[in-house]
């Protein structure tokens, strides 16, 4: 339990209340944790600028609320009044994306109180909220309290005496969030091959790697094709040729500034989390391939399009039909029978002899375009919407599954 002394107590006893807890949140995340009744229990992650308001409706009796003193310092908590309600309809559009709600109790950042930091913050959380990951959703909850929770495999995974050689592969452009995939690394108990690509030599970080793994291999690639140029660069070098399942990951990292970079964060840490999440998840993604041999694939399911959330054309295709279909049909496909079935972000378990249906294209690195931000048509794009067609391509009986985040009881 948290120390009484950092904790903030707020009384909403009263039935049908609504409250205004105006506050500065002094910290850089974009998000404040509020416990209701047990500071013991795992916290609710509520967004919030630098100054908020926040309306709090309970239909509760006898309800608490505790926050901690320093992501919170109070300027108010008071009664909603008519007048507040009068002022809350601006820019209320973005209310549906940045409401929390658990069961009887409310709890709505006026976000469009706090000036342009807010309205962006809400922004992202609607982007978030497009791709099914809303503020009261437990993928979103589940992947803002990981580094809060222990994450013990809930039951043994037995594996085959015989089972696949695992690589693990990461792209790391920013090295800030080598962190995240240590956290998570670390709890694998299955011997696996790491491989590390790097955009510049980065001493610091290939001790720490090292450190962590001695045997591992860290490999300095341009900056060209983001995560998927280095990645092609790997299988043509045969770095994969000693491994059967390769997961491949990367450190995906939004570079705007301000609040909107919660997006990038949160979209990382979810991918990380569905594929790496805990040693139970790995060792039930292993055994997936292992009992099942028409398994090809399998990455986030938030994350498959198209999906109930992501389903248009400019969803799914963008800017980057033709070139897809020129690359599956130089591998032998037709655009007759090519069926849109892909992981956004790059980030999944594969088999890798499916890796081997892309050598006919004999591309390296130096195929892909240098850096400049592009946000579709280039030839990382398409090989995205490739990759997840590799398992029909080597035998239309192969499927693709999900990960689970969190994952199911």
């Amino acid at each position: 339990m948290l120390d009484k002394d950092r904790l903030l107590e707020f009384d909403i006893s009263d039935r049908g209340g609504s409250y205004l807890l105006a506050a500065c949140r002094p910290q850089s995340p974009p998000f404040i944790r509020i416990w209701r009744d047990d500071p013991a229990s795992t916290p609710m992650f509520v967004p919030a600028a630098s100054e908020t308001e926040f309306r709090i409706t309970s239909r509760t009796q006898a309800r608490k609320l505790f926050c901690l003193r320093d992501e919170v310092a109070v300027h108010a908590f008071r009664r909603w009044s008519p007048l507040d309600m009068a002022k809350s309809f601006r820019l209320s559009r973005f209310h549906p994306f940045t409401r929390f709600e658990d069961g009887d109790l409310t709890i709505l950042p006026l976000l469009h109180r706090s000036g342009q930091e807010g309205i962006d913050l809400a922004r992202a959380m609607r982007t978030l909220a497009e791709w099914g990951v809303g503020v009261s959703m437990p993928d979103l909850q589940a992947t803002l309290s990981y580094d809060l929770v222990d994450h013990p495999a809930r039951a043994p995974v037995p594996m085959p005496a015989q089972f696949p050689a695992i690589g693990i592969v990461i792209h790391l452009h920013y090295p800030d969030v080598w962190p995240d995939f240590e956290k998570r690394l670390r709890q694998i108990t299955l011997p696996f091959k790491l491989i590390v690509t790097v955009s510049a030599e980065d001493t610091a970080l290939s001790a720490g790697i090292r450190s962590f793994h001695p045997e591992s291999r860290i490999l300095v690639y341009p900056n060209r094709g983001r995560d998927v140029g280095p990645f092609i660069q790997l299988l043509r070098e045969g770095h994969f040729d000693d491994v059967d399942l390769v997961c491949k990951l990367h450190g995906k990292k939004s570079m705007t500034l301000g609040p909107r970079r919660v997006f990038g964060d949160v979209w990382r840490r979810l991918l990380l989390n569905s594929l790496i999440g805990s040693d139970d998840a790995v060792r039930r993604i292993v055994r997936r391939f292992c009992e099942q041999p028409r398994l090809g694939m399998i990455g986030p399911s938030r994350f498959r399009l198209p999906n109930e959330f992501r389903h248009s054309h400019r969803d799914v295709w963008s800017n980057n039909e033709e070139l897809t279909y020129r690359l599956v049909q130089r591998l032998g496909g037709s655009r007759e029978s090519f069926k849109l079935d892909f992981f956004a972000g790059t980030m999944f378990w594969i088999r890798r002899e499916l890796l081997d249906i892309l050598k006919p294209l004999d591309l390296s690195q130096s195929d892909f375009s240098d850096e400049a931000g592009q946000p579709d048509g280039t030839l990382h794009h398409a090989l995205e919407r490739v990759f997840g067609a590799l398992p029909s391509l080597a035998n239309p009986a192969m499927i693709l599954e999900d990960a689970i985040w969190p994952p199911e009881a």
